[in-house]
């Protein structure tokens, strides 16, 4: 292990420009992994713990991805002639062609000589990211060895890959030594290309090492999280939840609502360790359950976790009836409920997918489990774009309900501050806000409605008054009619019938 002093004084040299004279953290040795970022004094939620640059950055250039970017600010070109015109094969933008850290990479790559150098690469322009560690200062290069390395059999790949892109690839095993550890060291501790926003932290589009940032090791229930400056690209690491001093800062490397056995796979296939915190020590996940399942016997209500054993497909256990399953027969389930729910969910009617998550899914799937989360979060993020076939009820009813799901699980994880969590709160005060507005203006109808019935009765019985009150003046007038007769006078006699005749 690197010593922690020394990664101290070099981390210090890289972070000199933010001149930060009383840090709140330190390298230390850590119960986690080595050595880890230490918090020297207590640090309040939502208090920025550190601040990194990236000693190295580029564009991630996937082979799905699009090519027109500039290699050195990184903003998006027009569709054509983006490409440097002195044959280095980078694309690049007409202000920063100009600039040193251009002419440093282009005389780099024109020295290697591209096989086609007009044509965009995405292995070379992927490359450009490694290859800038040899300019670095010794002290530059001094960190990057510092820094934890997963050397497998894969690591020198890209570069081998990367040669056959060249006429007059270097073959100085000391240059060839820098790229290829630059490389392990980019796989175990560096960004490419993250956005995939639910592992709690902010999406960056591009391949970069942030040499403190790298430090952090990880833990499933993270005590921080970051962001990034959009002009700078500086990353602000943040205290999830408040930290005691001498306390560990830690981040994730996973997605935060995979279960207990993928995360194990992913940690120990790319990052090479097995993870032993508290979450991963406890089949039901902090009560979350989120890989919990329906136990197969029907007489049984229980849910179903793995065992914690480590291994790749673990038993699997009912917590009620205490039946054992085997992985295989679990993975029967799970695979059955994710086809089921990623059927609705590419069936281009988001209506018929929040019915199914509403109505049927709970009948063969826990609502707790990481499929059924993460198809609730597929239906917030395509909620933000339009509601499309939804109603707008039922589009604010889903984004209420389903904020709130995620809410209560990310609780149950004890997970603290972080930009999910922000927005899922954001979201659910729009909406309660929204609703509040409707309740209240349905109130105000109703108690307007309720006076106007209020008034039609009190003019019915005005009405109703008047009317009798003139039934009465005009019995009254008969009445005065009648009393005006002499009583004394006879009426006078019929005439006979012989008058008649």
């Amino acid at each position: 292990m690197i010593c922690p002093k020394r990664t101290s004084e070099l981390l210090d040299l890289h972070l000199a420009p933010f001149k930060d004279k009383d840090p709140a953290w330190e390298v230390g040795v850590s119960k986690i992994a080595g050595r880890g970022v230490v918090a020297t004094r207590s640090l309040k939620r939502g208090e920025i713990i550190f601040r990194d640059s990236p000693l190295l950055i580029g564009l991630a250039a996937h082979e799905e991805d699009a090519l027109n970017a500039c290699s050195v600010c990184l903003k998006m070109l027009p569709d054509t002639r983006f490409m440097c015109r002195q044959g280095c094969g980078l694309p690049v933008c007409s202000l920063c062609a100009k600039k040193k850290q251009h002419k440093s990479d282009c005389d780099l790559f024109k020295s290697w000589a591209p096989n086609e150098p007009d044509v965009a690469n995405s292995v070379i322009i992927r490359l450009l990211c490694v290859a800038r560690a040899i300019n670095l200062s010794k002290e530059q290069r001094d960190l990057i060895y510092c820094l934890q390395a997963n050397l497998d059999n894969n690591h020198r790949t890209e570069v081998r890959n990367a040669a056959k892109c060249f006429k007059h690839f270097p073959t100085d095993k000391k240059l060839i030594e820098i790229m290829n550890r630059t490389v392990a060291v980019l796989r175990t501790n560096g960004f490419d290309k993250t956005t995939d926003r639910t592992n709690d932290n902010q999406e960056f589009n591009y391949r970069a090492l942030y040499p403190l940032f790298g430090v952090v090791n990880h833990d499933c229930i993270p005590n921080a999280y970051y962001t990034f400056e959009d002009k700078t690209n500086t990353m602000l690491v943040r205290a999830a939840v408040d930290i005691p001093a001498g306390f560990e800062v830690t981040t994730t490397y996973t997605k935060l609502f995979a279960g207990n056995i993928a995360r194990h796979l992913f940690l120990k296939m790319k990052k090479g360790f097995t993870c032993k915190c508290s979450r991963c020590s406890d089949p039901t996940e902090k009560g979350a359950f989120i890989s919990g399942l329906y136990c197969r016997d029907t007489n049984c209500t229980g849910l179903v976790v793995p065992e914690i054993s480590g291994l790749p497909h673990p038993n699997w256990n009912c917590l009620e009836c205490k039946q054992k399953s085997t992985h295989a027969q679990m993975m029967k389930s799970q695979d059955f409920a994710s086809g089921a729910i990623n059927a609705k969910a590419n069936s281009n009617s988001l209506r018929t997918l929040v019915q199914y998550l509403n109505e049927k899914s709970d009948s063969f799937i826990p609502s707790s489990n990481y499929v059924v989360v993460d198809a609730k979060m597929s239906v917030l993020q395509r909620l933000q774009v339009g509601r499309e076939d939804c109603s707008e009820e039922l589009a604010n009813n889903t984004r209420l309900r389903y904020s709130r799901d995620i809410t209560q699980v990310m609780d149950k994880l004890g997970l603290g501050d972080s930009l999910l969590r922000t927005q899922l709160e954001e979201l659910l005060r729009r909406e309660e806000e929204r609703r509040a507005k409707r309740l209240a203006a349905e109130e105000a109808a109703k108690q307007q409605q309720q006076k106007l019935a209020e008034a039609d009765k009190l003019l019915e019985a005005a009405l109703a008054k008047d009317q009798a009150d003139q039934a009465d003046q005009h019995q009254d007038q008969v009445g005065t009619s009648a009393g005006t007769a002499d009583p004394g006078t006879a009426p006078a006699p019929l005439p006979a019938a012989a008058e008649l005749a």
